[in-house]
């Protein structure tokens, strides 16, 4: 069996959970500064996330899946979270990996899906991890998993929100 490395939890979030993210964070969005972006976000500080014991419990399931993840030679974790909107027809349709020469230190994505579409995120490999509330997603940010966001066809709002996991500096966060 050839693993892909990516790991889907349902159910990890309620729907009164994923309700009341999009309220908290829906008002707060900002537009994004990339010239092809077609979403609003906000930046959640971690300290102020109120469910990251949920987020620690998918990644345990991830290393307990995937023993590989604990063999890496640096030090590693969750840096920022990112509440994101999509307006109808808008998408990160994009083919992109997380890990680029302005993100060096990303080691894992993960995404939380808050709304649920006929669409989700498609990998280049042909799997597609369906947008369905309360579903959390978690895979390696390198080119090996190279994806993008599907439009959904319902022409619906879509909220999801991003984190990932970087490699930290020697000294830092030790």
């Amino acid at each position: 069996m050839i693993k892909d490395f990516i790991i889907v939890e349902d159910n990890v979030f309620s729907k009164n959970e994923c309700d009341e993210l999009i309220s908290t964070y829906s008002n707060k969005t900002l537009m994004s500064n990339r010239s092809d972006s077609n979403y609003n976000f906000y930046d959640i500080e971690l300290v102020n996330f109120k469910h990251i014991e949920k987020i620690n419990n998918v990644l345990e399931l991830y290393k307990n899946n995937f023993d590989e993840i604990n063999m890496t030679a640096s030090v590693w974790g969750l840096d920022n979270l990112r509440f994101k909107h999509f307006a109808p027809s808008k998408s990160f349709a994009n083919w992109h990996s997380e890990h680029c020469i302005s993100y060096p230190n990303r080691v894992l994505s993960l995404q939380i899906y808050l709304s649920n579409h006929n669409c989700g995120t498609e990998f280049y490999n042909g799997r597609i991890v369906k947008s369905e509330i309360g579903r959390v997603a978690l895979f390696p940010a390198y080119f090996t998993h190279t994806h993008r966001g599907q439009v959904c066809p319902n022409n619906k709002d879509r909220y999801i929100i991003t984190g990932y996991y970087n490699f930290y500096q020697k000294g830092i966060n030790e």
